[in-house]
C-alpha cells in the first residue's frame, strides 16, 4: 500500500476528514463551478441505478447525501436507509434533505461491520468512500453478505489519472499532500481496481466511465479543494507558502489561456449479488 492510500484510509485521517462537511464541501465546489457536462455526476449515477419504489437500499457512506438531494424525486418511494462513520455528516444529510420530501432513516455505521442481519437490503450504495475504508476486503464481504440473493452492489470511484493535472501541480511545487500521486497507483481504490475486486464476490460486473474537463477561470476554489485534502504529515495542514505559489502558478495560466484544465474520470462498477 502507497504512504498516500495508507494515509487516506488512517481513521485519524478519515475522522478529521469527514467530522463535519466544510472539506468535503470545498472539493465538491469546484466541479459545481467549472464542470462543462450539463448533467451532474449525481444525476449521471442515478440514471444509471436500477431502482425500483419499494426497494429496500443501504448507503454505506451517505456523506452529506448529494447523491439523494439532487434525486428526491426520484428517489420517492424507495425504503432508504443512509449510513455513515460520521455524526456530523449525517446530521448534515439531515438538514440537507429538509423541504426536498425525501423519507429516509439514518444511522451511524462502520461498512466493516454492518449492523444488519443477512439480506436485509435489495439495493447497497457505495459512492467515492470505499478508499478510506482499512479493510476493504472485510467492507465488501458485509456488503455482499446484507445483500438479498440478485441485490444489486453500486459503487462509484475515480478513474486513476481523475484530476490529474491538479495531482501533478502538487509534485511540481512538492507538496506534502495526500492527494494520490500523478501516476497509477498499485491497490488504490480506482475503477480498474474496483471492477477486479467486484469481480471476485459478484456476478454481472458493469463498469460504466464518466469522462469531463473543469475549465478553472478561478485558483482560489481550486486551492481551497487541495488545501482540504490535507497533508502526509497526519493531521498538519499543507504549507501555505506552497499553496500560494500554486495560486499564482494558475492565475498566471488563466491569464495565459483563460482557463485552467484539470481533466476528470469517475465512474460506477456494478455487480450484482449470486
Amino acid at each position: 500500500m502507497s504512504e498516500v492510500q495508507s494515509i487516506l484510509s488512517d481513521a485519524s485521517h478519515v475522522r478529521e476528514q469527514y467530522r463535519d462537511s466544510s472539506k468535503l464541501d470545498a472539493r465538491v465546489r469546484i466541479y459545481d463551478l467549472y464542470a462543462q457536462r450539463p448533467e451532474s455526476f449525481q444525476t449521471w449515477v442515478f440514471d444509471r441505478m436500477q431502482l425500483r419504489s419499494g426497494d429496500r437500499v443501504l448507503d454505506v457512506g451517505a456523506g452529506t447525501a448529494n447523491l439523494w438531494r439532487e434525486n428526491a424525486a426520484r428517489a420517492a418511494g424507495l425504503s432508504l436507509l443512509l449510513g455513515d462513520r460520521s455524526p456530523g455528516m449525517l446530521r448534515t444529510a439531515r438538514d440537507r434533505l429538509a423541504g426536498t420530501g425525501l423519507a429516509c432513516r439514518r444511522a451511524q455505521l462502520d461498512a466493516q461491520a454492518l449492523p444488519f442481519a443477512d439480506a436485509s437490503f435489495g439495493i447497497v450504495v457505495a459512492n467515492h468512500m470505499l478508499y478510506h475504508v482499512p479493510d476493504r476486503a472485510r467492507a465488501l464481504s458485509e456488503i455482499r453478505r446484507v445483500l438479498v440473493p440478485g441485490g444489486r452492489f453500486y459503487s462509484t470511484t475515480n478513474g486513476w489519472s481523475h484530476l490529474l493535472e491538479m495531482r501533478e501541480l502538487v509534485r511540481r511545487f512538492g507538496l506534502a499532500s495526500a492527494m494520490r500521486s500523478a501516476v497509477s497507483a498499485s491497490g488504490a481504490w480506482d475503477l480498474e481496481e474496483a471492477a477486479r475486486e467486484f469481480g471476485a464476490r459478484f456476478e454481472d460486473v458493469r463498469l460504466e466511465s464518466c469522462r469531463d474537463v473543469l475549465r478553472v477561470t478561478d485558483a482560489g476554489p481550486l486551492v481551497d479543494a487541495i488545501r482540504s485534502i490535507g497533508s502526509t504529515s497526519g493531521d498538519a495542514p499543507p504549507d501555505e507558502r506552497v499553496l500560494r505559489e500554486i495560486y499564482d502558478h494558475v492565475e498566471w495560466m488563466i491569464r495565459l489561456e483563460g482557463w485552467f484544465h484539470v481533466s476528470t474520470w469517475a465512474g460506477l462498477v456494478s455487480g450484482r449479488r449470486p
